[in-house]
């Protein structure tokens, strides 16, 4: 399991490192926007679909990494006076009951609708926009099995310190 564990680390860490050279597109992009409109009167629908492309991926994608990191929204109020065991219980209950499944629905909710959209290589609805839709539509059930996998890495390693601690 530690292997199992390692590698889907090793994947979000990547995964990561990738959403920061996405942000700092995205943020070259918003300047260069504002450049181009307010110095040159010039506007692009392709542009703006970009930094909202952007902006998607590393909301959509940052997910996993963020709960890799414990830096998810919990309830702190009641979670910071447990125990260490109770908390970990509390994950563990968590995972099962709450972040599995919705990762996994996630990934069969959006599987029709991602098929769709590549069946017909969907493009923007904006004059100008760009016509990559579907790549778009195609993050979200990424962002599910990505979810999925760092779920199951978090409940591997809750098991395992419960099991060697208590």
């Amino acid at each position: 399991m530690n292997n199992f564990q390692s590698l889907i680390d090793q994947v979000i860490d990547i995964v990561s490192i990738f959403l920061i050279y996405i942000l700092l597109l995205m943020i070259g992009l918003i300047i260069l926007t504002i450049f181009l409109r307010y110095f040159f009167s010039i506007g692009s629908i392709a542009i703006q679909e970009l930094i909202m492309y952007f902006h998607a991926s590393i909301f959509m994608l940052g997910i996993s990494y963020t709960y890799k990191e414990n830096s998810h929204v919990k309830i702190d109020i009641f979670y910071n006076k447990l125990s260490k065991k109770n908390k970990i219980i509390l994950s563990l209950i968590g995972d099962v009951l709450l972040i599995i499944p919705v990762a996994v629905f996630i990934i069969l909710i959006s599987f029709d609708m991602v098929s769709s959209s590549w069946n017909i290589l969907e493009g923007s609805s904006e004059a100008g926009g760009l016509n990559l839709v579907f790549i778009l539509k195609s993050l979200i059930p990424l962002s599910g099995f990505l979810i999925l996998l760092q779920a199951l890495s978090v409940l591997f390693k809750n098991l395992k310190v419960l099991k060697n601690e208590y």
